[in-house]
């Protein structure tokens, strides 16, 4: 091996080295980011993995302009962004159509109860409602539910969030507006633990069939958005004790709102009694 063989495969293996050392700092952040923004676990993975990949192609041109930390979420939001405008958007209700088709097919009750009976499954209420809102999230355009995932989850200030998705301050800002103004008025009619007259009994329903000594903590006040953005920045729905439910849930419910199956009135009264 020549001399300047040798030189080069010394750096690239030293680039390497310094990317990898990096990414395990930032990754973190960045897969929680995917995640809230696009829930399905296999799907998400595969958006951090494509962003680590046009990452490294671009190491050595990086500029340094911004951490690399922020510079590796902006990649993977905007390929987050991406995927979800080519998926269909979510119905509001998609967990009400999921808890009705669930009821009326033994197969998906079998694959839950075996979740629950796992020896390591405990319900926490907490990772649900986190759970909840990034399924509702699925529901607003792609562009909105970004700002609000950036903005309100992962509690990047204006300025820092507009500069990853590559947009104004204002165009960001209203975007968050409109993202926060659906939200507030889906979860009005959809949750109970918001209004009285929220059709949405699922929290209580599902504590109620873990056994006794797996239902976590109690269920939080809920009565507005901040007291539910609370809830959600508490918890990971990916990683705590309820990640394996969550996982089944995201691919069921991203099957079912494919499909558009299912009917979005409860036909089931799990958890409202």
């Amino acid at each position: 091996m020549s001399t300047h063989a040798k030189e080069r495969k010394t750096s690239e293996g030293g680039d390497r080295a310094a990317f990898e050392r990096e990414v395990a700092a930032a990754l973190p952040v960045v897969r929680a980011t995917v995640r809230r923004m696009v829930g399905h676990p296999e799907d998400s993975e595969d958006i951090v993995q494509e962003a680590l990949g046009k990452a490294w192609a671009s190491y050595a041109s990086f500029r340094r302009e911004s951490a690399f930390a922020t510079w590796l979420t902006t990649i993977a939001t905007r390929l987050a962004v991406d995927h979800l405008r080519k998926a269909k958007r979510w119905r509001p209700e998609a967990q009400i159509a999921y808890a009705n088709l669930a009821a009326a097919d033994e197969s998906y009750q079998q694959e839950v109860l075996s979740v629950f009976a796992a020896p390591d499954f405990s319900f926490e209420v907490r990772e649900h409602v986190a759970y909840c809102f990034a399924c509702v999230g699925r529901s607003l355009p792609a562009d909105e539910q970004a700002a609000l995932v950036l903005a309100d989850v992962m509690d990047m200030s204006a300025r820092e969030a507009a500069k990853v998705l590559g947009v104004s301050e204002s165009v960001f800002r209203h975007r968050l507006a409109a993202a926060r103004q659906t939200m507030r008025d889906r979860y009005e009619n959809l949750c109970a633990l918001v209004s009285k007259t929220g059709m949405c009994h699922q929290c209580k329903g599902l504590r109620q069939i873990a056994a006794e000594d797996r239902r976590g903590g109690a269920i939080p006040d809920i009565t507005d958005y901040a007291d539910r953005l609370a809830a959600v920045r508490s918890a990971d729905f990916a990683r705590g004790p309820n990640a394996a439910l969550h996982d089944l849930f995201w691919r069921r419910t991203n099957e079912i709102e494919e499909a558009g199956s299912g009917s979005t009135k409860p036909e089931n009264t799990c958890g409202s009694e």
